[in-house]
């Protein structure tokens, strides 16, 4: 008996590294060169709209990505294609270190990112079949802090590699993390049985994507997750410039100051587990909204580097706050379609993230910043606003 079940803890040790690594795939993939942006543009003789088009493009296929895998893996099973991502994940790493000039670049980074969706959209519908109810929250807040740790690991690798050789180097790396991840999953059991498995033709899956209109619940978290996503990316995509360029630090020091904001999200997803999640979809969206008007001070008013920095640990820390919640109950209202329903959930946030990286960087990126940081908290209190009422008519 003792043997089983330390069995099965193995056995659970394993997946949640493995599925929280896989989860973390979308971070390692946008934010490890984030501190070569501007050595890129300078080494492909290019603007920085078109150095932030490849983040672009790695979001766009992270989202397209994870629209396709989510329906089909519903009907073929989760392992295969997983396996399958992470090989072309692999191929497309290799064409971006040898692209010959920026346009074949940003194209390969697309297919790069449609490859490494696989491991994003997969490891929840994962967890969704084997978990469900509380025990899914407290699994996907685990996971929610891991993925918060990716954003520190990656940035202070890239600005260390940075330090002592080029961007071609951080892609090498991103190529033997896939390797790793390969080796993970060749020895994950599949989640999703036969049985349980869409029994349609694959056409017909994707007709699934319309059910979930007709799902309340899980529009309102959609909303949710899909608007503080656009506060996360709109950071992401701009940080590195107004650290970088306009404040004046080194690539490590904007990889360290990343690293300290990657912190506030792991501890925000962590206390999201801990939290009933009425109480950390409240607490999320007021500090949200406060680190929203304080960007507003920091970065157009004052354009103080201490307080932008603090400005950019709240909006993290909120966002940590704000999204295992909405995701184990989006999911768990669309059990019978996880694969659709963490698609889409997924999706939202990269196509946003698509949709923001290159508006922040028209005219006065502090201003641009400032105003999608607000933007997207108000949002996102809305439907917070809207989750709190609906649960108490329930």
């Amino acid at each position: 008996m003792k043997n089983i079940q330390k069995t099965r803890r193995q056995l659970y040790r394993f997946l949640f590294i493995t599925l929280g690594f896989l989860s973390a795939f979308g971070p390692f993939v946008t934010d490890m060169y984030l501190p070569s942006l501007p050595s890129l543009a300078k080494e492909f003789s290019t603007s920085n709209s078109m150095a932030q088009l490849s983040l672009t493009m790695s979001m766009l296929g992270l989202a397209i990505g994870q629209i396709i895998i989510g329906p089909v893996s519903d009907k073929h099973g989760r392992k295969k294609l997983l396996l399958i991502s992470l090989a072309v994940y692999l191929v497309s790493t290799v064409c971006c270190i040898f692209s010959p000039g920026i346009e074949t670049f940003n194209l390969m980074r697309l297919f790069q990112g449609m490859a490494g969706a696989g491991g994003i959209v997969l490891s929840r519908s994962i967890a969704t079949d084997l978990y469900s109810g509380e025990r899914l929250t407290q699994f996907i807040s685990m996971i929610a802090a891991i993925n918060g740790i990716a954003p520190v690991i990656a940035p202070v690798i890239g600005g260390i590699i940075l330090s002592v050789s080029t961007w071609k180097t951080v892609f090498w790396v991103l190529l033997a993390i896939g390797l790793i991840l390969m080796l993970l999953s060749l020895r994950l059991r599949e989640s999703l049985s036969q049985r349980n498995r869409l029994n349609i033709p694959l056409v017909s899956s994707f007709v699934n994507y319309k059910n979930l209109v007709h799902n309340k619940t899980y529009l309102i978290h959609f909303g949710i997750y899909m608007f503080s996503a656009a506060v996360l990316f709109s950071y992401i995509s701009a940080s590195s410039f107004i650290l970088q360029d306009f404040y004046e630090l080194s690539s490590l020091g904007f990889s360290l100051c990343f690293a300290v904001n990657a912190v506030a999200i792991a501890i925000g997803c962590s206390a999201a587990g801990r939290l009933h999640g009425k109480k950390s979809l409240k607490l999320g969206a007021v500090i949200m909204v406060f680190g929203a008007l304080l960007s507003i001070v920091s970065l157009i008013l004052l354009h103080s580097i201490v307080l932008t920095e603090i400005n950019f640990i709240i909006l993290m820390f909120s966002f940590g706050l704000l999204q295992p919640v909405p995701t184990a109950i989006a999911l768990d209202s669309e059990r019978s379609n996880a694969g659709v329903a963490s698609a889409a959930l997924g999706a939202s946030g990269f196509l946003m993230g698509g949709l923001v990286a290159p508006i922040v960087g028209i005219g006065n990126m502090l201003v641009t910043t400032s105003v999608i940081f607000i933007t997207g908290a108000l949002i996102t209190a809305a439907f917070v606003y809207i989750s709190l009422k609906l649960k108490k008519k329930a």
